[in-house]
C-alpha cells in the first residue's frame, strides 16, 4: 500500500462524498467466507451515517479543490446479511482509487444494492437521477436482472462482479453489462485441458448437492466430452456429510468398459452379462474433480485415501475455490491442481489491505479493486472524460489486448464477458505452485 494512502486517511483536507442508499442480497453464485465488521487500522472512529445518508470521509493532501471528477457508483450491499462483504468490496476499491487515481479524475459514490431485485431497481434510480455512467457492481444475479432495462434506457455502463454467464449479451453501442466474476467454465476447460495434456484422459466428480456443484459438474461433462476424454461418474454428496465415505467408495470403484463389452450400442455405463471383462478393459478414475473447499474438501481426500485398497492413483483437481489458506494447511491435497489466477499479486494486495483496515479481504477483493483500477485508467487516457464500451471493449496496452490487474491479464469482450488467463496450480506444502502458466496475452477477436 503506498505511504500516500495511509497518510491522506490520517491528514484530511478535502471531502469524498459518499451516498448510501439501503442494504444487501445473497449470491447464488460466490460463497466468500466473510470476516467481522471492517475497521481502518490506526485511523479515527468509523465514520457515522448522517440524516441526510451521506458519508463523509477523510481529505487527500494532494486533492484538487473543486476539480470536476467523474462520477462513479459502488452498487454493493452496504448493509444486511452481506454487508460485510459490501464494506470489504469497498476497502479494496478504495485502495484501488489511492493507489492508481494520481489524477483525481474519480469520485466513488456508494449505493446499496439492497436486500432484494425490487429495491435493487428501486436505489438504481438514484444512479439514473445523479446521472452516473459507469457503475461497479451489483455481484448477484437477481440485482443484475432487475436494472438490466434502465441500464440499457439510460446508456450506462455496468461492470457487474457475477460470475454467472446466463447474463452474457446485454451489451450494445452505448450501453453495457460486463461480468467480471471467475467464470466456471474458464476454471473447468484450462484444468480440463491441462490434465489431457499430461494423458490423464479419465474424469469423475464428487460435488455438493448446491448450484454451484451441479454447474461444474455439468461443464465438466460437456467439456470432457467435447475434448474427447472419458467421463466416468458423478457423485453429489449433501451438506451435511451424511454417506460421504460411500459416496467416496462408489467413486474410486466406478469404470467404464468398451462398447463391445456392453449393453447395447455405444453403452459403456451397463456391463453385458455375457462378456468376460478383465481389469485391462475396466477404464477408471484417474481425474477426480472436488469442487470445494475447507472441512469438506480435507473430508473428501482423506475418505479416497483411506478407501483406496486397490491403490490407484489419482490427480485431485480443483476449482478457484482452492485459494484458500485451509488448502494449504491439508498436507494431504499436496500435488493436487486447480485452475486459478497466479496469486503472487493478491497476495500483496492482501497484505496491504490486511497493513491498512487490519482485516483479511475475500478472494473477491481483487475483482473489486481491478474494476476500480480499469476505470481510472481509461478516464485517464480520455483526460477526466467519461468512459464509453468501445473504450473498454478496444482496449490495448503493450500489444497485450488487455488489462494486467491483480488476477493477471483480462478483457472485456463484446458479449458482455470478461475473458481472463488462468493459470494451473499445484499444491504444496505452504504454497501454491504455477505449474502452468496462464498466457502472456490475447489474440485479436
Amino acid at each position: 500500500m503506498k505511504n500516500l494512502f495511509k497518510k491522506s486517511l490520517r491528514n484530511s483536507k478535502f471531502l469524498l462524498v459518499f451516498f448510501l442508499f439501503g442494504c444487501h442480497l445473497i449470491n447464488p453464485e460466490i460463497d466468500p467466507k466473510l470476516t467481522p465488521p471492517i475497521t481502518i487500522k490506526k485511523q479515527p472512529k468509523p465514520i457515522e451515517q448522517r440524516a441526510n445518508n451521506q458519508f463523509e470521509s477523510r481529505e487527500l493532501n494532494t486533492a484538487k479543490i473543486n476539480k470536476k471528477k467523474v462520477k462513479v457508483a459502488l452498487f454493493l450491499p452496504f448493509s444486511g446479511k452481506n454487508k460485510e462483504l459490501g464494506w470489504h468490496l469497498f476497502n479494496a476499491a478504495t485502495l484501488a482509487l489511492f493507489d492508481n487515481d494520481v489524477n483525481n479524475n474519480i469520485e466513488l459514490v456508494l449505493v446499496d444494492s439492497k436486500d432484494t431485485p425490487q429495491e435493487a431497481a428501486k436505489a438504481f434510480k438514484e444512479i439514473i437521477d445523479k446521472d452516473i455512467k459507469v457503475v461497479i457492481g451489483p455481484v448477484f444475479t437477481p440485482s443484475i436482472e432487475a436494472i438490466e432495462a434502465d441500464v440499457k434506457a439510460n446508456k450506462i455502463i455496468v461492470i457487474s462482479l457475477s460470475n454467472n454467464q446466463k447474463l452474457m449479451g446485454k451489451v450494445t453501442n452505448n450501453s453495457a453489462i460486463f461480468l467480471s466474476g471467475m467464470m466456471p467454465e474458464t476454471q473447468v476447460e484450462k484444468i480440463v485441458s491441462y490434465a489431457l495434456g499430461k494423458e490423464k484422459t479419465n474424469f469423475a466428480i464428487i460435488a455438493p448437492n448446491t448450484q454451484y456443484g451441479l454447474t461444474i459438474t455439468d461443464l465438466l461433462k460437456r467439456t470432457v466430452k467435447a475434448r474427447d476424454g472419458n467421463f466416468i461418474v458423478s457423485e453429489v454428496y449433501q451438506p451435511n456429510g451424511r454417506d460421504l465415505d460411500k459416496t467416496v467408495l462408489r467413486v474410486i470403484n466406478s469404470f467404464t468398459v468398451p462398447s463391445r463389452l456392453a449393453e447395447g450400442k455405444g453403452n459403456k455405463g451397463k456391463l453385458n452379462k455375457t462378456s468376460a471383462v478383465s481389469d485391462n478393459d475396466r477404464s477408471y478414475p484417474q481425474v477426480i474433480m472436488i469442487p470445494d473447499s475447507g472441512k469438506a474438501l480435507s473430508q473428501i481426500v482423506a475418505s479416497i485415501q483411506n478407501q483406496n485398497k486397490d491403490e490407484r492413483e489419482f490427480q485431485i483437481i480443483g476449482t478457484s475455490q482452492w485459494d484458500d489458506i485451509s488448502t494449504l494447511n491439508d498436507l494431504s491435497l499436496s500435488g493436487a491442481w486447480f485452475a486459478a489466477p497466479e496469486n503472487e499479486k493478491f497476495r500483496k494486495l492482501e497484505k496491504s489491505y490486511y497493513g491498512t483496515y487490519n482485516k483479511f479481504p475475500p478472494r473477491l477483493a481483487s475483482i473489486a479493486y481491478d474494476s476500480v483500477a480499469v476505470v481510472v485508467e481509461m478516464i485517464d487516457r480520455k483526460n477526466g472524460k467519461n468512459i464509453e464500451v468501445a473504450d473498454l471493449i478496444n482496449y490495448n496496452a503493450n500489444g497485450k489486448n488487455g488489462f494486467d490487474g491483480i488476477d493477471g491479464l483480462f478483457r472485456f469482450l463484446p458479449n458482455g464477458l470478461v475473458q481472463r488467463n488462468l493459470a494451473v496450480l499445484e499444491v504444496r506444502s505452504g504454497r501454491f505452485d504455477t505449474i502452468e502458466k496462464p498466457v502472456e496475452k490475447f489474440l485479436k477477436y
